[in-house]
């Protein structure tokens, strides 16, 4: 395994501890001057789901490695499970059986090209980390979680429908009937419809849903993004404003839309009672009660970040600054 205290000390690697990730900050949505319709009929309200599996990841950065102006980031990255059945969830991992933790070392394309890395294991004194690589350490960062979540909502689609928190950039698993998977997007950055329909989204009534609308993945031009806004809470704006939305190939999509629209019709009237209504829970409502019960689970897992800073100080023989 590379040692790669060993490969970059000479390069005198600035260390530094991260203290706060920082807050994210709100940027503009991203609007559409026309949108693709793909729903008909009028939206029905459908039985809600009984059983549901949600998975979600966790993220903790640690440090900041800075070699030569080249950011690297050692983060923890915890990715794991809950199925809400019966008015109950229950963590789909135990003390005994954890959830998928992994210490990454993000570093950008640049950076891994000049110490000839790729994405193996290296160790950074007692720490094993899996090296992931992107334009920047927050890309490759991304994408790491994004693929962790993508093998893990795999795990649950052939027994359960699974919803994923956050957008689906994955081509695989795409729609099943009944099994999904769904994305659950709380953090609307691109609308994908103009202002105003957009706007009109805001004032829909508790549990309703837009009309369906499609775009093609960025990725793979042979798959379709369907998706529909999705009011949580009862009151006007963008409170409780929430977007469902699945991936499917385009040859599949007409034999099977009736079905993604049914799902979405019954996830509107699930959803719409998982809810803190009163907002008394940070980020609620659009973080459901099944999302918030898995995150504070999964925050049990990270390392203690003292202890991650001292193994790494001492592995690069003392050199830190802490932020």
């Amino acid at each position: 395994m590379i040692d790669f205290c060993e490969m970059i000390r000479e390069l005198n690697p600035k260390i530094e501890m991260v203290r706060d990730e920082g807050a994210m900050l709100p940027e503009d949505i991203d609007y559409a001057e026309t949108a693709s319709i793909i729903e008909e009929d009028k939206v029905e309200k459908a039985s809600p789901y009984e059983t549901l599996v949600f998975v979600d990841s966790r993220r903790r950065t640690f440090e900041s490695i800075n070699i030569h102006g080249y950011i690297a980031l050692l983060s923890q990255i915890v990715t794991g499970a809950v199925v809400f059945e019966n008015g109950r969830c229950q963590a789909l991992f135990s003390p005994n059986k954890g959830p998928e933790s992994k210490l990454v070392l993000a570093i950008p394309h640049t950076l891994a090209k000049i110490l000839d890395v790729n994405g193996e294991d290296v160790r950074i004194g007692n720490l094993v980390c899996r090296v992931a690589i992107g334009n920047n350490a927050k890309i490759a960062l991304d994408s790491f979680m994004q693929e962790l979540e993508r093998v893990h909502v795999s795990k649950y689609t052939n027994d359960f429908l699974t919803i994923k928190d956050g957008s689906i950039d994955f081509a695989t698993p795409s729609f099943q009937v009944e099994r999904g998977p769904v994305g659950l997007v709380k953090n609307i950055q691109k609308a994908f419809v103009s202002f105003e329909v957009f706007k009109a989204y805001s004032s829909m009534r508790k549990s309703q849903r837009s009309k369906c609308i499609s775009t093609k993945l960025v990725t793979d031009n042979s798959l379709l993004r369907i998706m529909s806004y999705l009011k949580l809470v009862g009151t006007s704006g963008l409170r409780g404003l929430v977007r469902i939305e699945t991936i499917i190939e385009e040859e599949r999509f007409g034999s099977t839309k009736y079905q993604i629209f049914e799902t979405f019709n019954r996830l509107a009237s699930t959803l719409s009672v998982l809810v803190d209504e009163n907002f008394f829970i940070p980020r609620a409502p659009e973080d459901t009660l099944p999302v918030i019960f898995l995150e504070r689970c999964l925050d049990r897992y990270f390392y203690n970040p003292r202890y991650i800073h001292c193994s790494v100080v001492e592995a690069f023989g003392g050199r830190e600054t802490i932020m």
